[in-house]
């Protein structure tokens, strides 16, 4: 009688034990569900180059004869044909943009957008979003995030033309219930195959519980995966996408441990985290080494035209501050010899610290996540990060002619 109650006594906690490990697995995934709306990809954009044009280009529009100019071109569409546009300005008016979506050649009400103020104490970029109906799937409409540049010239412009940049990706949305909170995830979706590959391309998640999910190529709150598992942070708790299926509308989000998260979050105010790195003399260093000094930390490579016009307003911050208890780590990304760099940087006057790309790569992917280049960052002698170079979040231009105001403006005067 006794080892038959014994017996299933440990039946019961045999049972009972398999059945928490159970729960505690099914505790370690959330689920959640799509918004029908998808979100415009604003960090990789076309610019748009309008034309001056004539008021027959306005057909069926109710523009006033205010107009003072008007200026035309054609936008990409994701799901089709491409979208002619006017951008109408009229004097002490806030500039329009007419779209014509049913390619009727002409516009109508309902194809005219109003751009507003992108800061509301810049006059000089306007922002608005074009939703372009879609007749198939289960988002009804693709949205184009438009930015106008009032009053900007470039070398490739006529007098008459205005700058335009527009989005070309989309990003489906969704809500996952973590633990009882709502968060909101985001996901790059294809409209050819209207499908999301969540180890494939951009995603992020809302990890401040702003209600915002900042998709600026720097912050911890999204990431560009290339075929990879991408583990957030959402305060103590760290999140990757399991599923993500629009034809299902599915999500689901796995929890993992604290190790599985990479990622060395940077963020003006923060300390930047501490690195090591072989210089291009083969010594092995640290970006520790540099406190107690202004750093301009540049990840760049000559292979990139961009990086190469900062050349002269590098030369010139390390020629003018450097007096000013300033110095410059270069994070060089070139795949060539280091002594056929080395040379390169003699010919160019290149004379600061430069890291060799074969000792930092696992920081660049997978750390810090740079994804566009330059990519400079300015850290103080304590060393916490002072700029990222993001102007729309209103820190200081670490770019072109702006470095050198900067500089001045920050470091210690003689």
């Amino acid at each position: 009688m006794n080892l038959k109650f014994l017996a299933l006594r440990f039946a019961i906690i045999f049972l009972t034990t398999a059945f928490s490990v159970s729960a505690v697995r099914a505790d370690g995934e959330y689920t959640g569900q799509f918004d029908t709306k998808l979100v415009a990809f604003t960090e990789d954009t076309e610019r748009v180059i309008f034309k001056p044009a004539s008021r027959d280009s306005l057909r069926g529009s109710k523009v006033p004869d205010e107009a003072v100019h008007l200026t035309s071109n054609r936008l990409i569409n994701p799901v089709g044909a491409s979208l002619v546009a006017v951008l109408v300005e009229e004097q002490d008016a806030k500039p329009l943009i007419f779209v014509d979506l049913n390619a009727d050649n002409s516009f109508g009400d309902d194809e005219k957008f109003a751009l507003r103020r992108e800061v509301s104490d810049n006059p000089y970029l306007w922002i608005t979003t074009v939703n372009v109906p879609m007749k198939d799937g289960f988002f009804t409409h693709c949205p184009i995030y438009i930015r106008y540049f009032r009053d900007y010239q470039t070398d490739k412009m006529t007098v008459g033309d205005r700058l335009l940049e527009q989005s070309t990706g989309v990003l489906a949305r969704g809500t996952v219930d973590v633990k009882g909170k709502k968060v909101a995830v985001q996901y790059a979706y294809g409209l050819e195959d209207k499908k999301i590959t969540p180890n494939i391309g951009w995603l992020g998640i809302d990890a401040d519980d702003d209600g915002e999910i900042d998709m600026n190529k720097l912050s911890p709150e999204a990431a560009r995966a290339a075929d990879e598992t991408i583990v957030f942070r959402i305060g103590q708790t760290y999140l990757s996408t399991k599923k993500a299926d629009v034809g299902r509308n599915q999500i689901v989000l796995r929890e993992h441990q604290a190790k599985d998260y990479k990622r060395k979050e940077l963020a003006v105010g923060r300390e930047l985290p501490d690195f090591s790195f072989v210089d291009l003399d083969g010594k092995k260093r640290r970006f520790s080494e540099f406190r107690g000094k202004y750093v301009l930390l540049d990840f760049w490579g000559f292979w990139c035209p961009p990086c190469l016009k900062e050349l002269p307003y590098l030369r010139e911050a390390y020629k003018r501050f450097q007096s000013r208890n300033f110095e410059i780590v270069g994070m060089n990304t070139d795949k060539y010899t280091p002594e056929s760099i080395k040379k390169n940087l003699e010919q160019n006057g290149m004379t600061w610290t430069q890291a060799r790309h074969d000792s930092f790569i696992n920081l660049k992917d997978y750390e810090f996540r740079i994804e566009s280049f330059p990519t400079t960052l300015l850290i103080a002698p304590d060393g916490k990060i002072l700029s990222l170079s993001r102007q729309e979040k209103g820190e200081p231009d670490l770019r072109g002619k702006d470095l050198l105001e900067t500089l001045d403006e920050i470091l210690p005067k003689k």
